[in-house]
């Protein structure tokens, strides 16, 4: 074939591959309509109405719902109370803005309390953060708190990322004075050398050593300069726990009442119970408590075996008496290996295994079988029972009430060291005694802390 008539084949198909291609623009450009996400159809690359594909905003079934971890009221003074929840978005893509919600607070009768309407401004993608609302005055305590969704805001889910807000980091978190008016410092670190962060929500939760929340506050920082730092704060207006040292008991105090009920105690015997009752009160609910009375010889059976109903426990030691019309003599001795043989049957395995002696005199009792006429002897036996219970890894408190006490054999003999030994000179010293050995057999848990930094979304959209 000559070249020229194939040349003209070759342009003839060339120009003909053309307007098939310009008549199929045409085509397209003249019957194609763009998908719109707000046209109320599923058209496009769309994976439902208006929502998914192309669209900013995210189809149900493709997010998950809000996490809200605890929500809960917290006690500020009587009567006085705030309302938090902790909320995770686990949507690592998707956020909201302007989300409406409720938050119901209950007491525990099921009475509705507070029913607050609230709008957040905008819920970031794979975040934490705090609802916070505080100074409410109930007239019963709040037991239960709900926070309900906005169904139509949460199906307004969005395409987001984070803010720079996100670079923000904390150090030198330190809580103080958890025993009067708790103060939680800290210092917040830009990481971002190029930007400010501009106005930033935080919250600090206290956890106990359960991780139990027990307090909440927020405060807001107006900016934190790139690469700079800002000093932050929070405070309480009351302290976190009851006792007077801070803290609860990090593992359980299983405790033998030792009693001393020889003749000598009956003038102080009154005072004696209610101080014995104070240490009771103060007790964790899974604290164990028994008690042995003792006089010429200890109780046996024991006044009460080791039970955390502390009722019970009071009770027993309302129903310790003097016998009458009888010298009473002082066997401290009989009373340690009653109380050790109680803790070694009955006392939590996990638990702190601990003796709290009273006694106001000189153990006399027994007498020696071999040698009647050793008067030293009831000491001697009370320092035997004494190291069994230390063998055994339980730790003697002693109290010695009065003058007429051995306080040198009772400290260095019968308590587990010095510590643990305490005077009370006359019976009204004993409320404060005991109540300070209740204090030193609580070992303190350490509160732990979080801050909770709210970021900033950017939207697509």
């Amino acid at each position: 074939m000559e070249w020229s008539k194939k040349r003209k084949i070759i342009y003839g198909i060339s120009i003909s591959l053309a307007l098939v291609i310009l008549a199929s623009l045409l085509t397209y450009f003249l019957l194609y309509k763009a998908p719109s996400c707000s046209d109320n159809k599923q058209n496009g690359n769309e994976t439902g109405v208006d929502c998914g594909g192309e669209c900013a905003r995210f189809c149900a079934p493709d997010v998950k719902e809000l996490n809200v971890v605890w929500a809960k009221a917290f006690s500020l003074t009587a009567g006085r109370y705030s309302v938090a929840a902790y909320v995770e978005n686990p949507n690592t893509n998707a956020g909201i803005k302007n989300v409406r919600y409720t938050v119901r607070v209950f007491d525990d009768s099921g009475k509705l309390l507070l029913n607050k309407d609230e709008v957040r401004d905008e819920i970031a993608p794979g975040s934490a953060f705090l609802l916070f609302e505080g100074n409410f005055d109930f007239a019963t305590a709040p037991t239960s708190v709900e926070v309900d969704w906005n169904k139509d805001d949460m199906a307004r889910w969005e395409k987001a990322s984070l803010a720079k807000s996100s670079i923000l980091m904390t150090k030198n978190e330190t809580l103080t004075k958890t025993d009067t008016k708790p103060r939680f410092d800290a210092t917040l670190l830009n990481t971002d050398l190029v930007n400010d962060t501009g106005r930033v929500l935080l919250g600090a939760i206290i956890y106990d050593s359960a991780r139990n929340p027990i307090a909440v506050s927020t405060t807001y920082v107006d900016n934190v300069p790139k690469g700079g730092e800002q000093d932050i704060f929070f405070t309480w207006p009351s302290r976190f726990t009851t006792r007077d040292k801070g803290g609860l008991c990090i593992t359980p105090v299983d405790t033998m009442l030792v009693f001393d009920r020889s003749g000598s105690m009956a003038q102080a015997l009154s005072s004696a119970k209610k101080a014995a009752n104070a240490y009771i009160d103060a007790s964790q609910p899974a604290d164990k408590i028994g008690l042995v009375s003792f006089a010429d010889t200890a109780s046996n059976p024991v006044d009460l075996e080791l039970s955390i109903d502390h009722n019970t426990a009071k009770n027993a030691v309302g129903n310790i008496s003097i016998q009458k019309d009888s010298l009473q003599y002082t066997n401290l001795g009989d009373a340690l290996k009653q109380a050790l043989g109680e803790l070694s049957i009955r006392a939590g395995k996990n638990a702190k295994h601990v003796i709290v002696a009273l006694t106001d005199g000189v153990s006399n009792r027994p007498i020696d079988p071999k040698n009647p006429s050793n008067t030293n002897y009831g000491n001697e036996y009370a320092n035997t029972e004494a190291d069994a219970v230390k063998a055994a890894k339980g730790e003697i408190y002693v109290i010695g009430l009065g003058s007429g006490v051995n306080k040198s054999f009772l400290r260095d003999h019968i308590a587990t060291n010095a510590s643990h030994y305490f005077s009370a000179p006359t019976a009204s010293d004993l409320q404060g005694v005991y109540k300070k050995i209740s204090e030193s057999v609580c070992k303190d848990e350490n509160f732990i802390t979080e801050i909770v930094i709210t970021p900033k979304a950017i939207f697509t959209n």
